[in-house]
């Protein structure tokens, strides 16, 4: 588990899943906890919940692939039921297999419960402040949440890299102007909490990726 903690606000990280996925916990000091991202075994996110006292008010997914919502049951069988939230243009992914990725490695797994719809700009989800940013490219309804100076980016922006275009609903021209447009307009100190590898910042990320430098 990797921990930071910036202002009032928390990130804890985990490694989870057949692709090493990041889920991350956030918390405020208040209480309440929001799950990204949750890939399949995630007992360790239960315990580090359980041990912090968090109660999770919600589950949000920064995009719709199997490694980022594989873990749905788990947290929902600890927890109770939660909220679980994605913007609109991911809910074929989430929902359909086929589109998802999960036939690829013969899971074929979907989420079909009720979804909650993201929408970009300020939102409140379980009692935690965000912003939500919309960022296509990796695909349709692609989101990253700033959460203080905490920026969880999903599978957007990587320490050196960013996401891959070649799946269902990619366009890498989208994408590098997504981040461009988006990421890369937040303050250069931001922390960025990417969906797989280790954290980054939006500085080091403008001056040394190899993908956004010209």
């Amino acid at each position: 588990m990797r921990e930071d903690a910036r202002s009032d606000v928390v990130v804890a990280r985990f490694v989870t899943g057949p692709l090493e996925t990041n889920t991350y916990v956030v918390s405020d000091g208040s209480g309440s906890a929001l799950v990204f991202d949750p890939s399949s075994g995630c007992d360790a996110v239960v315990r580090h919940c359980e041990s912090k006292q968090l109660a999770v008010r919600g589950i949000v997914l920064t995009h719709g692939h199997f490694d980022h919502l594989l873990g749905i049951p788990d947290i929902v069988r600890a927890c109770g039921t939660v909220e679980v939230w994605a913007h609109p243009d991911e809910r074929v992914l989430v929902s359909r297999a086929a589109y998802n990725g999960s036939d690829m490695l013969g899971l074929s797994y979907a989420y079909t419960g009720p979804l909650c719809d993201l929408r970009e700009g300020a939102m409140t989800i379980g009692g935690l402040a965000l912003q939500v940013l919309h960022v296509p490219g990796h695909s349709p309804g692609g989101c990253a949440f700033l959460v203080g100076e905490q920026l969880i980016a999903g599978d957007t922006l990587f320490a050196g890299s960013i996401g891959r275009a070649d799946l269902p609903g990619g366009d890498m021209e989208v994408l590098l102007a997504s981040i461009r447009g988006k990421l890369l307009e937040l303050p250069a100190g931001t922390v960025v909490w990417p969906g797989h590898g280790n954290r980054t910042t939006i500085g080091r990320e403008a001056r040394l990726n190899p993908f956004l430098v010209s």
